[in-house]
């Protein structure tokens, strides 16, 4: 099989992992709108998974995973790198989980600033609870990116799904008329999952070589290297990755001010705008990173590049696909999706145009994405940090701007989910011009353009004239998944 080949197999092998995940994702977001609606109690929880989250992607799959697999490429003592970088982030991780579980009360009111004292009484033991996720999933991540340098990407794609099937689960032990009780089962389930996770990729690592190195260099007392390098790329990755999670924080913050249920809609519209982003551009760049670090650490920029080109094309012809879709059928998403038991029609339509406002966004956010890389490749954590930064001060500016403009209160949620992607614009061109706009320009057919304006055209006209149909088939389906709760 040839090396294309090889790259586009490993695509589709991410990218069904991760859509099989978003499937029961979506079916654990269906059991979450019928459980706990769109107000106060789908609010705390959502805090409550958020914290966890948050760290998740600072430690996990932000920072840490951009700079652990450059630096492991290039270690001479692979083993020894990897039990001294495993063991010193794991003891900072079980001692962060201990921190916040013995705090969860002052932790809650940093995430969620505008609850009440009484809710935070109610929010700070479900952040206790599922904050010990973070713990588990971080192993995770380590043990997945060993993977994914062996360019095995599915255990750690599908293994998500995990966490949507132990929530679907517990779905079938709660009363949705006890909202209360309902969120300690979600909260359980959800460390439950990240313990099956971890079972998962110790199997799936059991034979490998790398594992085996890290046990050798723990028994001849080898675990010395030095991470100057490492901690320097890790410590501006976090920057980075922290500008971006903080912004996602100051949304929940700014709408834990606005009407009750505002979290929520944020929530639902996010989890449909990340499943083509998730599925697509987080698919396409977790197979590529692996192969644009090794034509560059071998000095071929040219196979590099032409590597890119392949892969923008696919990436910005498929999230365009995937806007279109999602602005079109927003309404009638949201409704077959989420509008069920404590989940009302004006949830649905709200939650609809914050989804518009976020797939506004999806095109530059995914390909943003991907010129990340080669940042990332080229150990340009630093610039990575500064430009994330000048992209939550966007944000947060606009987010406020917006809120102040509009005057509905139902709709002032609007303004926080426009400003997330109108930041996304902004990394986009920070990120090419970084890139290089000439190299870019080389990635940019003109024949391209030319095809997707003809073809995404005719695919808008069969969607808008073949509405009714497509809506109704989707909604049959739905209905017979709901009959089964």
């Amino acid at each position: 099989m040839n090396k294309k080949n090889i790259i586009f197999k490993n695509f589709i092998v991410n990218a069904l992992g991760i859509l099989f995940s978003r499937i029961l994702g979506l079916a654990r977001d269906m059991l979450l709108a019928l459980f706990l609606g769109a107000g106060l109690y789908s609010d705390i929880f959502f805090v409550a998974l958020k914290m966890p989250a948050f760290f998740r992607r600072i430690f996990a799959e932000g920072a840490f995973g951009q700079s652990f697999l450059p630096n492991f490429a290039n270690s001479k003592q692979k083993g020894a790198f990897c039990v001294v970088v495993f063991s010193h982030f794991t003891l900072i991780v079980f001692l962060l989980c201990l921190l916040v579980s013995f705090f969860s009360s002052f932790f809650t009111k940093i995430f969620a600033f505008g609850f009440d004292a009484k809710t935070i009484a109610l929010a700070s033991p479900l952040v206790a609870i599922n904050f010990w996720y973070l713990f588990f999933i971080f192993i995770v991540t380590f043990l997945g990116a060993i993977l994914n340098y062996k360019q095995k990407f599915f255990i750690t794609s599908f293994s998500a799904s995990l966490f949507n099937l132990c929530i679907v689960i517990a779905a079938f032990f709660v009363d949705k008329n006890d909202p209360a009780t309902t969120m300690y089962y979600f909260s359980y389930a959800t460390v439950l999952s990240g313990v099956a996770q971890l079972i998962l990729h110790i199997f799936a690592l059991k034979n490998n070589k790398t594992i085996k190195a890290m046990f050798a260099s723990i028994k001849l007392k080898r675990a010395k290297v030095k991470l100057d390098r490492f901690y320097g790329n890790f410590f501006h990755g976090v920057l980075g990755s922290s500008a971006t999670q903080i912004s996602s924080l100051l949304d929940t913050t700014i709408a834990s001010f606005l009407i009750t249920g505002s979290i929520s809609y944020l929530y639902y519209a996010n989890r449909v705008f990340q499943l083509p982003l998730a599925l697509f551009a987080i698919a396409l760049t977790q197979v590529s990173f692996p192969k644009i670090l090794k034509h560059l650490k071998l000095n071929e920029e040219e196979q590099a590049l032409n590597f890119m080109k392949k892969a923008f094309e696919l990436l910005a012809f498929l999230l365009l696909i995937s806007s279109i879709v999602g602005i079109i059928f927003s309404v009638e998403i949201s409704k077959l999706l989420f509008e069920h038991g404590n989940f009302t029609h004006q949830d649905s339509v709200i939650t609809a145009y914050v989804l518009i406002a976020y797939l506004i966004g999806l095109l530059p956010f995914g390909l943003q994405k991907l010129f990340s890389l080669w940042l990332y490749a080229k150990f340009k954590q630093k610039l990575a940090a500064k430009m994330a930064f000048i992209a939550l001060f966007i944000s947060v500016v606009f987010s406020l701007l917006c809120i102040y403009l509009i005057k509905e209160d139902y709709f002032k949620v609007l303004g926080v989910a426009l400003s997330s992607s109108l930041s996304a614009f902004y990394l986009l061109f920070a990120n090419i011009k970084e890139f290089g706009f000439r190299k870019f320009l080389l990635l940019f057919s003109p024949r391209f353009f030319v095809f997707n304006i003809l073809v995404l055209g005719i695919f808008t006209l069969i969607l808008l004239e073949f509405k009714v149909y497509i809506v109704l088939f989707f909604n049959n389906i739905y209905q017979f998944i709901l009959g089964l709760f």
